[in-house]
């Protein structure tokens, strides 16, 4: 039995996110997602994309949630990368992608190596939004090329983090990276300016 989703404005999704009580925030952020809709016109001043990379761009942030947009053109795809042990959710305001997860194997923390397999893929969009799974939190999103067709996914992290362990299987190895915004609140970082 599927359910009628009710599309809100993006700033009314933030609103009732930032409602949600602590003690229940995990539980009740899976059915604020399988409920609602996003209102593509309201993302308008976050839908910021760029030809060499997928954009992270600031919609909301306090010290229990961030709220980004991720604006993808056709073939961009995300590093194989985790989220610090922090749970993560998507939806989709525009287009559909690809979520590939990924079990680590083998893991050396002192050599910083490890060894990744493939495992479980879906594809993520306005009717079937995501959560990351816990148990195999290491993943890789993409806009494949096929769609043809530019996306923007609103993605939401309880307990803001700003770096990432970012994997490459060719290699081996795995890395800490810093992550940065390409907006925020709708107005570009300098470094997407230049």
């Amino acid at each position: 039995m599927s359910t009628r989703l009710v599309t809100v404005t993006i700033d009314d999704f933030v609103r009732e996110l930032s409602r949600l009580p602590d003690a229940d925030f995990p539980g009740a952020v899976g059915a604020l997602l399988a409920e609602h809709a996003l209102d593509e016109g309201s993302l308008a001043p976050y839908a910021f994309f760029s030809a060499r990379h997928y954009t992270r761009n600031l919609i909301f942030k306090d010290a229990r949630v961030e709220v980004l947009a991720l604006c993808w053109e056709p073939g961009q795809k995300s590093s194989i990368h985790n989220h610090r042990d922090q749970r993560c959710w998507m939806l989709m305001g525009q287009g559909r992608l690809e979520n590939q997860n990924y079990r680590v194997l083998d893991r050396d923390e002192a050599a910083r190596t490890c060894r990744l397999e493939e495992s479980a893929r879906l594809v993520i969009s306005r009717d079937a939004p995501m959560a990351v799974d816990d148990d195999e939190p290491v993943h890789q999103i993409r806009n494949l090329e096929p769609w043809g067709a530019r996306a923007l996914s609103v993605h939401l992290y309880a307990r803001p983090f700003d770096s990432c362990e970012v994997y490459c299987p060719e290699r081996g190895i795995y890395m800490d990276v810093q992550l940065s915004y390409w907006s925020r609140h709708g107005r570009l970082e300098p470094a997407a300016r230049g």
